[in-house]
């Protein structure tokens, strides 16, 4: 199995708000010094306390931010995310992300269609856009007139296999999560994870899954990373979670509720 990303050395470090007019913020570290490799094909849940790195983690995976330090390769190929879009378009073709909140991540102005279309014409994929978007709306199971609707008449369990719509329409190989189940309530949050392992499946899709949320960890993901201070403090198959070793993993386990 070859490996879809490959993470060495990264940090990411940020310049919080000033103390006062002549002295600097402090520097607040949220990655620290994480290595990590991802095979193809394979879905990886990344889970941690608030404030432990997994979400800026996922970020530098996924290209959205530039680490301080380290690197990143797809497939063996450098990921730079400072690099200008054009550079970076190769990139972006290879991935989806799916953000956490179905609300705020749809344009409210723009038609499903147009949505959906948004990253084809961006990445300039070249075929019959309309017809692409109407595969991914029906892999998402959302009728075809979905695409002359507006976001504000769908539930949030929809807007959200719109969002996923929008993440696979160009046939990426990785799909990055950031929580995006945590605003679904429980009955929706099962339907989503059972849409993502199907397009998993069907797709042949890296997933990388940020989620505070054990349970859809253990049922989507085959492996897991635990992260505390921004490093990588448990890694393994997700039937670590069964019986973790870390003190962190453990209490993670014995505070998660039960998914149904």
């Amino acid at each position: 199995m070859t490996d879809a990303l490959t993470a060495v050395g990264l940090h990411r470090t940020y310049r919080l708000p000033r103390r006062g007019p002549f002295e600097p913020g402090p520097v607040r570290t949220a990655v620290d010094g994480v290595d990590l490799v991802v095979p193809a094909g394979s879905r990886l849940g990344v889970i941690g306390e608030s404030g432990s790195g997994k979400s800026t983690l996922v970020r530098l995976l996924a290209g959205l931010e530039a680490p301080t330090a380290g690197t990143v390769t797809a497939a063996g190929r450098p990921v730079v995310a400072s690099a200008s879009a054009a550079a970076m378009r190769w990139f972006r073709r290879e991935t989806g992300v799916v953000f956490q909140d179905p609300y705020a991540s749809l344009d409210p102005r723009m038609r499903v269609g147009q949505i959906v279309e948004e990253p084809l014409r961006a990445m300039r994929v070249p075929g019959q856009h309309p017809s692409l978007v109407a595969s991914a709306l029906e892999r998402v199971d959302l009728p075809p007139d979905a695409v002359d609707r507006y976001p504000h008449e769908f539930s949030g369990g929809q807007r959200q296999r719109i969002a996923i719509a929008r993440a696979i329409v160009h046939g990426p190989r990785i799909l990055f999560g950031d929580e995006p189940m945590s605003a679904l309530d429980v009955v929706v949050r099962a339907r989503v994870i059972e849409l993502f392992q199907s397009l998993a499946s069907e797709l042949g899709l890296t997933i990388v899954l940020v989620s505070h949320d054990i349970g859809v960890v253990q049922r989507l993901c085959d492996t897991v990373a635990v992260m505390s201070a921004g490093r990588i403090v448990e890694h393994g198959p997700v039937s670590l979670l069964d019986a973790p070793v870390h003190p962190l993993t453990r209490a993670l386990v014995e505070a998660a509720p039960t998914l149904p």
